[in-house]
């Protein structure tokens, strides 16, 4: 008896290249078709042969890599829960964009710093930060190209954490992503606690609750996987709808007839059209002259993109991101990745060049 063949959506080539980059070390690379949320590579590291399936499962549990923590059972495009850091920022600016309470044109007077809780929040922190600790009288793009966590704290304060997370709701956190494999095999993201019993999802009903100026720029237990922050790039590529992802294309049987085929998906409207074509000119601006101006990538190619690097509390380790999509002007792929536990591992200078790479196999000259 002859079983049916299921066709995915991986392409082999930018799978092997994506996990290649990513060198053994831990974390996980998600590449979606930015119109229809097709996954054209996931790939998570560590990872082991595949010929110890059959008898060698407990060899596979040991496997850890770099990282010390998850096992190569682990799939960390969709189970993995990171600090997303200033990657998070494409959340916040469009809660601050889409609601009017803001323009990209708005200004800020920035000292290197906001006051929190009779706190501050510097600008020092944030690692990824392209220019001077205190940039002055700034525009809301030119907080975000340059992610400078002052104008940010100060857009969370005013917005609000539940309107944060309102927004964040509509891209798909808190929410198990949908995509075609058993559910227990991805995670939802969003605002987690920790007690007793290990890890949970937490939703706040007030603002009082939530740390908003923290929140707005990526930290204060904000966890998300690979494959929601690739959701987030294509949302914002696909004019502000949330495309579903999917992995299987079809499955054809035996004699070649098609048994069933994908039919790309939207989940909704995350945002207005208007709203995601400010976003896609902002994150323009960080790969043309903000915190990922020296990647290099290919000079005919348009990115948009957004860098990210998470504290983790451990010093000057983080956790390294970057999301972006390119044809820019006509997006037609998503990338996102994350490396953990970077020794002064910033977004730019360890993710952005594995994104750079498969944009480069997938969109030549």
């Amino acid at each position: 008896m002859h079983g049916d063949n299921v066709i995915l959506t991986l392409r082999p080539d930018i799978q092997r290249l994506a996990l290649d980059q990513l060198g053994g070390r831990c974390g996980a690379v998600v590449v979606l078709d930015a119109k229809t949320g097709a996954v054209v590579a996931m790939a998570s590291s560590p990872t082991y042969n595949e010929n110890l399936i059959t008898h060698g499962y407990p060899k596979i549990a040991k496997i850890r890599g770099t990282c010390g923590d998850a096992s190569a059972l682990q799939n960390n495009a969709t189970v993995g829960l990171y600090p997303p850091g200033s990657t998070f920022k494409m959340v916040t600016a469009a809660a601050a964009l889409d609601s009017g309470a803001y323009t990209p044109s708005s200004r800020f007077n920035d000292p290197g710093y906001c006051t929190e809780y009779g706190k501050r929040v510097s600008n020092a922190g944030n690692p990824d930060q392209n220019g001077p600790e205190a940039f002055g009288n700034v525009s809301l793009a030119e907080g975000f190209e340059h992610s400078i966590n002052s104008v940010f704290c100060n857009v969370g304060m005013h917005i609000g954490g539940l309107k944060i997370l309102d927004y964040a709701k509509r891209f798909g956190f808190y929410s198990v992503p949908p995509l075609d494999t058993p559910p227990d095999e991805s995670a939802a993201s969003g605002l987690y606690k920790y007690d007793k019993h290990g890890r949970s999802l937490w939703t706040p009903t007030s603002s009082n609750e939530v740390d908003s100026g923290r929140l707005a720029f990526g930290q204060f237990n904000m966890l998300t996987t690979p494959l929601q922050m690739a959701m987030v790039g294509a949302t914002i590529a696909n004019k502000g709808a949330v495309p579903k992802p999917y992995l299987v294309q079809k499955v054809v049987a035996a004699d070649g007839s098609t048994v069933t085929k994908t039919a790309p998906q939207t989940l909704g409207q995350a945002i207005k059209p208007s709203t995601a074509a400010e976003l896609n000119q902002m994150m323009q601006l960080v790969v043309q002259g903000g915190t990922a101006a020296t990647v290099g990538f290919p000079p005919g190619l348009k990115v948009a993109g957004k860098t990210g690097t998470a504290e983790l509390g451990l010093g000057n380790v983080y956790d390294a991101w970057f999301v972006c999509f390119a044809p820019a002007d006509n997006p037609r792929y998503v990338v996102a990745v994350v490396v953990e536990k970077q020794p002064n591992g910033f977004g730019a200078s360890v993710s952005a060049p594995i994104a750079k790479a498969i944009l480069e196999k997938l969109l030549p000259g």
